[in-house]
């Protein structure tokens, strides 16, 4: 049974090692080629180095899984190749594993304190260290997936809902500046086009969109067909969202990749002022977003601007005005008014 479980965990070892792009960095050949047997019989991807500092060119240069690394090498010992690694926010999690040829606490705490993850003393047997590697290899995947899908996650979850789970309370009021955005003509675009082609089309605007508000400091709230709520907050917050509208329209010119949207017919609209932020919904389907009036009066300006044209209410002009001009300003009829708004147009260069 003892065997049968030892013969397993080989298997296993040799399952988590296939594949896997290891840096072996020794001066001494024989110990090179001794680990390069080991390594191969389980599929995996060897580069070998002489010396430290070609250890570093190397994993500077291209993505390995795990580094085992000589510690008395000329040129550039493992301590301090390990030492610039780890000071290099590109590669500084990877896995580095030391060969010392003296068994001793002193030079494994050198090791340790160097930012290596774990050390091994020479000669060594394979079990042991095709164990070790595979444990390494195995986490470092493990923790670079953790990566990947906090990225995604980041991409769909904007900043205050991941702030809002921190806290107790559910709903806030907020003064900030709203930005609302959509394309003119979209539904009857929608009927004539192939709908791959518009959904495509509506995604490459939505993420150019989505890039030239977080470059201000913006997020976005939530994406609505063919439109966009953004949110900026701070001290010049409506400064910001003017920037990100210029930018959106400055983009929008220029752009010829959507051959029925040549330009992009982006309208947009900003208002400053006091909302709510919080959860809506209930147990089953609930959403972080925003409410209030000063977000319906957003979406009114959005929609009536024309294509290419940034509409702001007299509240944001005046807050923007040592930055950007406005056209005359124009009556307008917008919906939940009473009476008709003075709606004023961004000046934009051209």
């Amino acid at each position: 049974m003892q065997a049968a479980e030892q013969a397993q965990d080989v298997t296993d070892h040799h399952r988590a090692i296939a594949g896997a792009r290891i840096l072996v960095v020794d001066d001494n050949h024989p110990v090179r080629y001794v680990v390069r047997r080991y390594l191969q019989r389980c599929n995996a991807v060897i580069v070998e180095a002489e010396n430290g500092a070609q250890a570093v060119d190397l994993v500077r240069a291209g993505a390995f899984d795990l580094v085992l690394m000589d510690v008395d090498m000329p040129v550039m010992d493992g301590l301090e190749a390990c030492r610039i690694l780890r000071a290099d926010p590109n590669v500084d999690r990877l896995p580095i594993i030391f060969l010392t040829g003296r068994d001793d606490e002193e030079r494994h705490m050198e090791a340790l304190n160097s930012g290596g993850d774990d050390f091994m003393s020479k000669p060594f047997t394979a079990p042991i260290l095709l164990a070790r590697i595979s444990n390494m290899v195995t986490r470092h995947r493990a923790e670079r997936e953790v990566r990947r899908l906090l990225h995604m996650l980041q991409q769909y979850v904007p900043v205050p809902v991941r702030e809002q789970t921190r806290k107790a309370s559910t709903v806030e009021e907020v003064t900030a500046t709203i930005l609302f955005s959509d394309l003119r003509g979209f539904t009857a675009t929608s009927l004539v086009q192939e709908p791959a082609r518009v959904f495509q089309a509506i995604s490459d605007v939505l993420a150019q969109q989505t890039d030239c508000v977080l470059k201000h400091g913006g997020y976005v709230d939530k994406f609505s067909g063919d439109g966009m709520l953004a949110v900026f907050e701070g001290q010049e917050c409506s400064l910001a969202a003017c920037r990100a509208a210029a930018d959106i329209v400055a983009w929008a010119r220029q752009y010829e990749g959507i051959s029925f949207w040549n330009p992009p017919p982006i309208g947009l609209g900003i208002h400053h002022g006091d909302f709510l932020r919080g959860d809506l919904g209930g147990e089953k389907q609930r959403e972080y977003t925003v409410i209030g009036g000063t977000v319906n009066i957003a979406a009114r300006l959005c929609g009536a601007a024309h294509a290419l044209e940034v509409i702001v209410s007299e509240t944001v002009a005046n807050l923007v005005i040592s930055e950007f001009s406005c056209g005359e300003p124009r009556l307008a009829n917008l919906k939940g008014l009473r009476e008709q708004a003075k709606i004023f147009p961004l000046i934009l260069t051209a």
